[in-house]
C-alpha cells in the first residue's frame, strides 16, 4: 500500500489569490461593459449619422440659398425661377433631370460658349467645392416644389417673347 506523500505548501499565499480573483473579476465585469457600450454604440450611430446629415443638408440649403442669391440670381432670376439671362433652374424638368455631379460639374466649370462662368477655385472662379456643393443642396431643396417649365433651357427673358 503506498504512503501518502506529504503536500507542498501552496506556492501563493491565500490572500493573494483572493485578492487576483478579485482583479480577475474585476476585468471581466470591464469587458462585459465594454462590449455593452460598443454594442449600443454600433445600434445608436445610424441615428446619429442620419441626424448629422440633415443638419448638414439643412446648413448647406441656408449657405447655398445666400451663395446663389450673391452669384446666380441675377442671371437665374431669384429662387432659380427664371427671367434673367440664363437658363430656369427651378423647373421638374431640370432638377429631375440633372444629376448633383451633373449640376455640380456645370456650376464649377462653367459652360463654354454662353455666358455661364466657371465658379469652381480649379476653374478660375471665386468658390470652393464646398460652396458649389451648397448650392447643389439649395437647388435639390426647390424640386419638392418645383413647377413645370417645359422651355426651362430657354433664358426667362427668350421664353417671355
Amino acid at each position: 500500500m503506498p504512503r501518502e506523500r506529504p503536500q507542498p505548501a501552496a506556492f501563493e499565499p491565500r490572500w493573494l489569490e483572493r485578492s487576483l480573483n478579485r482583479y480577475l473579476l474585476a476585468g471581466l465585469l470591464f469587458m462585459v461593459v465594454l462590449v455593452g457600450g460598443f454594442i449600443g454604440y454600433r445600434l445608436r450611430e445610424p441615428s446619429l449619422r442620419a441626424d448629422a446629415a440633415r443638419a448638414q443638408r439643412v446648413d448647406y440649403t441656408k449657405i447655398g440659398h445666400q451663395l446663389f442669391e450673391a452669384s446666380c440670381a441675377e442671371c437665374h432670376g431669384e429662387n432659380g425661377s427664371g427671367g434673367g439671362t440664363a437658363p430656369t433652374l427651378n423647373s421638374r424638368q431640370f432638377l429631375s433631370g440633372a444629376s448633383d455631379a451633373q449640376i455640380h460639374a456645370l456650376i464649377a466649370g462653367g459652360i463654354s460658349g454662353t455666358a455661364m462662368p466657371a465658379w469652381g477655385l480649379d476653374f478660375g472662379g471665386t468658390l470652393t467645392d464646398e460652396q458649389v456643393q451648397q448650392i447643389v443642396t439649395y437647388l435639390r431643396s426647390l424640386a419638392a416644389h418645383a413647377p413645370s417649365v417645359p422651355a426651362w433651357r430657354q433664358s426667362g427673358r427668350a421664353a417671355s417673347r
